[in-house]
């Protein structure tokens, strides 16, 4: 799988490593040393994927990551967030801003190659389902692009795939506030309500007893 990739980090040594990382995997990467040029690189659709440190000295890659999102030429595009923080505030600072997932320094190459390759298959259904998006317009139907940015992720269905009760229930307290949690014990009946329940987002338990989850 190759995707243009866009590396954004102020630090030289940082930038060659990741490309270095990247290149050996047929991936082709783009760079930036700062907050204003990743966005032109953004706005220009010359990247399927953005790896986006913090610490930079015009703006902090949370406003980079901000900005993105906010934009509906831009929202589509998957953002990682590479970063030698390492505080779980860090890290939901990152996810609020719109960050699809966070990586911490020293990064591991195949949490690396891992995360970049799944994100690509996204943009790719992400893309197809652009490509509609402008049919619809094309046609008077209203801006499905504008609906998902304005979006602001609550009142989600979920669905938690755990057999330990306790574990289970204590997820599905703490979504009730924003979002509606089903609660599924066997992992096969699981399987079958996640294939026609119309949901949002599954949690699996990687502990599952009689089951690889």
């Amino acid at each position: 799988m190759t995707a243009r990739v866009l590396v954004v980090d102020d630090v030289p040594a940082n930038v060659k490593l990741l490309e270095a990382r990247l290149s050996a995997e047929y991936f082709d990467v783009t760079t930036a040393t700062c907050g204003a040029e990743a966005l032109a690189i953004c706005a220009k659709s010359e990247c399927d994927i953005v790896l986006l440190d913090v610490m930079m000295p015009d703006m902090d890659g949370f406003e980079v990551c901000r900005r993105i999102k906010s934009n509906p030429a831009t929202q589509h595009i998957p953002i990682v967030i590479v970063t030698a923080l390492d505080q779980p505030s860090d890290r939901v600072a990152g996810l609020d801003a719109g960050a699809d997932d966070f990586l911490t320094k020293p990064v591991s190459d195949i949490a690396l190659i891992a995360r970049v390759r799944s994100l690509t298959r996204l943009k790719m259904m992400t893309d197809e389902l652009r490509m509609r998006a402008v049919t619809s317009r094309e046609i008077g139907i209203e801006s499905p692009e504008q609906q998902a940015v304005a979006e602001k992720g609550r009142d989600g269905r979920i669905l938690i795939v755990d057999d330990r009760a306790s574990s289970a229930e204590r997820i599905a307290a703490t979504l009730a506030a924003e979002h509606r949690a089903d609660i599924e014990s066997d992992p096969n009946a699981g399987l079958l309500r996640a294939a026609e329940g119309n949901y949002e987002l599954i949690i699996a338990s990687l502990s599952l007893e009689n089951f690889d989850g």
